[in-house]
């Protein structure tokens, strides 16, 4: 992983990318295929964050975030600072949105997940404040919403994630839970996600490949979010092709890799596509 920005609260923010390298991201007209399920991981410990998972052509990105007095930070630990969601994701996403329609010009929705790393009842009214700055979103409410370029996805901190949806008839954001169950209601404009621990719920061994066993466990619990209407992804898998392969076969809606550059290779290598 590359460590090359500031990761002490005392540091300057980085500027976020250089618009040189924003407008350098590629453009694509064609079907993304598999590569539409790909999703970066703490993408802000890569050496370019979203950028390097751009130049891989993924659609979902995850940034950790604790509350500043101003801002939202982005870290996975308090003492860490890698800058500002807005510095370092949001505004260029926007940059993109602005010039091409949509995040590559292809038209298909980008996702960025904001994992809320504290508990602190003033991050809520925090993200309401910076999310709505940017007109990319798209937007939810309990009757139906707007279409956008950017779908917000917020997980973590349970409580927070909550009261931002619960918080305003319009909002920036929906949620997601980190715990699933066959009985679940189904899914409204507020909860459309999951997101579960690997080895909670699939397979606490870290090996590959997984007994049959195990794929039953994941084809199961991923049928069971799609027919609640949920998209699913898992974290703390193995980064290993034999997890990325039935992974996809399973049909995760999101598979979640640290290797950009491998997971990016193996998608971009299936040849059946998807249904």
């Amino acid at each position: 992983m590359g460590m090359g920005l500031a990761m002490c609260l005392g540091c300057p923010a980085p500027e976020g990318p250089d618009p040189d390298e924003i407008d350098d991201v590629p453009r694509f007209d064609d079907d993304p295929g598999w590569l539409v399920t790909a999703h970066a991981h703490n993408d802000y410990y890569h050496e370019r964050p979203l950028l390097d998972a751009l130049a891989q052509r993924f659609y979902s990105v995850e940034a950790d975030v604790f509350l500043s007095s101003d801002e939202l930070s982005v870290a996975h630990y308090p003492w860490e600072y890698y800058g500002s969601l807005s510095a370092l994701y949001l505004d260029p996403l926007q940059k993109l949105v602005d010039s091409r329609g949509s995040v590559y010009g292809d038209g298909v929705p980008f996702t960025l997940w904001i994992d809320i790393k504290e508990s602190s009842q003033d991050i809520a009214p925090m993200m309401e404040q910076v999310l709505s700055r940017y007109d990319m979103l798209e937007t939810f409410t309990d009757a139906g919403g707007r279409s956008g370029a950017v779908t917000v996805v917020l997980t973590g901190d349970a409580a927070n994630k909550q009261s931002y949806v619960e918080s305003t008839d319009e909002r920036f954001a929906v949620r997601d839970s980190n715990d699933y169950d066959a009985g679940d209601p189904d899914a409204d404009r507020q909860w459309t996600h999951y997101a579960l621990n690997w080895g909670n719920y699939v397979d606490d061994s870290g090996q590959s490949p997984l007994t049959a066993a195990a794929e039953t466990t994941l084809g199961d619990i991923v049928a069971g979010a799609h027919d609640k209407g949920r998209a699913v992804r898992f974290y703390d898998t193995p980064d290993t092709e034999d997890i990325w392969r039935v992974s996809a076969e399973a049909r995760v809606d999101f598979v979640h890799t640290d290797d950009l550059e491998g997971l990016g290779d193996f998608l971009r290598g299936l040849d059946a596509p998807i249904p």
